[in-house]
């Protein structure tokens, strides 16, 4: 823009018009640098590595607690003392 009497009266902000487009900006100071954080960072992880992917590891949960109950169960009864071993201990 050319430099005119008329613009030469004005504040630096206000002189020329821009037209179709507009810009918004804050000051760094007046940005909340962790606005929503924390409540949307919890439920954007819930969201995506439990709703979202819930076949990658629910299986493989439900398996791995079967094979350990089953161990646990198996371990026990085998170091089981037999009754039948110590009937005519007196």
């Amino acid at each position: 823009m050319r430099p005119s009497a008329v613009a030469m009266g004005k504040h630096f902000g206000n002189l020329g018009k821009m037209y179709g487009e507009h810009r918004f900006a804050l000051a760094p100071n007046e940005q909340k640098a962790y606005k929503g954080f924390f409540d949307q960072a919890f439920v954007r992880t819930f969201k995506t590595y439990v709703w979202d992917q819930w076949y990658y590891y629910i299986p493989q949960t439900i398996g791995a607690y079967l094979l350990y109950d089953w161990a646990k169960k198996t371990n026990v009864a085998a170091n089981r003392k037999n009754p039948a071993d110590f009937a005519n201990d007196e």
